[in-house]
């Protein structure tokens, strides 16, 4: 194996693990989290390099059956458009800091991309051990 599929294989690996569990916290958050609506109060612009730029935002998330409120949260999304209005979200407990919008594509982009790099980087591995056929 030489030192370009090594990069790829180590970048592919990292990348992988690192996106893989981030589409699995967020996929637990979705199944599992508490509902709720989120409003915001303070947002950022996100300037991006393509030219879509996104806002960030905190502000307060209150649960749908009204059991509790957190004050200060950060929804763990860029938004298209400044919300102006209550945004559907959810979060692990009450005493969440974070909270994730109520949309299958905060999981399913990173966890499939984390899964395509693992499987890069599984295939530069199988390659590398595996003897060459004989003709």
């Amino acid at each position: 194996m030489g030192p370009r599929q090594v990069c790829i294989t180590v970048l592919g690996l990292g990348g992988g693990i690192f996106l893989a569990a981030t589409g699995v916290l967020r996929a637990d958050t979705q199944l599992t989290g508490l509902a709720g609506e989120f409003r915001a109060e303070r947002c950022e612009v996100s300037h991006s390099r393509h030219g879509d730029d996104g806002w960030m935002c905190s502000g307060t998330f209150e649960a749908d059956d009204h059991s509790f409120r957190t004050a200060r949260v950060e929804v763990d999304t860029v938004f298209d458009q400044r919300p102006t209005g209550a945004v559907a979200a959810l979060v692990d407990e009450p005493s969440s800091t974070t909270a994730v919008r109520d949309d299958a594509r905060g999981w399913l982009l990173p966890g499939g991309t984390g899964l395509l790099c693992l499987g890069v980087a599984g295939w530069n591995i199988r390659s590398a051990f595996r003897r060459p056929r004989q003709a």
